[in-house]
C-alpha cells in the first residue's frame, strides 16, 4: 500500500499548520502585544503565502494515471476560422474562442520531479495552458493572422516560473512545456483530450470528428 503523500498533500499539510500557528500568535496578542503582533504578521504572511502557492499547484493535474482533461468542440462554416470552446472539466465555465487556420492545438505546462524527489512520492504534474491556431501549410503558417490565447491564468506566484528560474533547483525538477496535440478544426466535430503518462493525446468523439481525423491523417 502506498503511504507516500504528493506535493499537493505536502501543501496542505504546510498551510494547516501555519493557521495553528496564526491561532496561536493571536492567543499570544493578548497577553504580549509587541511579541504577539510579530508572531501574528509572520504567521499570517507564512500562512497566506502557502496558500496562494498551493492554490496553484492545485491548477495542475498528477501524470498518473490516463484522464480525462479537456473537451474541445468546433464551430463554423468559413474557411480557416471557427469558433473553438474548451471545456477543461475542472468545474471552470466554458471557454470559446475565434481560432484561425485549419487546426486547433493545445499546449501544456510540465513539472517533472528528478529521480530523488520521485521516490518521497511526489508526481510529475501538467496543466492546460494555451489554445492557438495552426494552417496546415507553413506559408500560411509563416504569413496569415494567427491566434493563440491563454485557458490557464496562474496566481501571483506562479510555482512553474519559480522553478525555471531558480537555475539550484534544476537538479531536483525540471519546469518546462509539456507536449502539445492539435486536431482538424471542421464544423460540429468534437474531441476529447485525455492525460496518460507519455502525456496528451486525442480521440474523436463523434462521426465528424473521426471522420476528421481519418481524412486528415490520410
Amino acid at each position: 500500500m502506498d503511504t507516500m503523500i504528493g506535493l499537493d498533500q505536502l501543501l496542505l499539510i504546510i498551510t494547516g499548520v501555519g493557521l495553528i500557528l496564526c491561532f496561536l500568535a493571536f492567543i499570544r496578542l493578548r497577553r504580549h502585544v509587541f511579541s504577539g503582533l510579530v508572531a501574528v504578521l509572520l504567521s499570517v504572511s507564512f500562512t497566506g503565502m502557502t496558500l496562494v502557492v498551493t492554490k496553484d499547484v492545485y491548477s495542475y493535474r498528477h501524470l498518473a494515471d490516463e484522464q480525462l482533461v479537456a473537451r474541445v468542440f468546433v464551430s463554423g462554416k468559413i474557411s480557416q476560422q471557427f469558433m473553438v470552446s474548451v471545456d477543461t472539466v475542472n468545474d471552470e465555465p466554458l471557454q470559446t474562442f475565434l481560432v484561425m487556420g485549419d487546426q486547433w492545438q493545445l499546449d501544456s505546462r510540465v513539472v517533472r520531479w528528478k529521480l530523488a524527489v520521485a521516490r518521497l512520492g511526489f508526481n510529475n504534474l501538467y496543466r492546460l495552458e494555451r489554445l492557438s491556431g495552426r494552417y496546415q501549410s507553413i506559408e500560411e503558417e509563416r504569413n496569415l493572422a494567427r491566434t493563440i490565447y491563454l485557458i490557464n491564468l496562474s496566481e501571483p506566484v506562479d510555482i512553474w516560473d519559480w522553478l525555471r528560474s531558480n537555475e539550484y533547483l534544476h537538479k531536483w525538477v525540471d519546469a518546462d512545456y509539456g507536449n502539445a496535440v492539435f486536431a482538424p478544426m471542421v464544423d460540429g466535430a468534437q474531441y476529447n483530450v485525455y492525460l496518460g503518462r507519455s502525456g496528451l493525446f486525442i480521440q474523436a468523439e463523434n462521426p465528424i470528428a473521426v471522420k476528421a481525423l481519418g481524412s486528415w491523417s490520410a
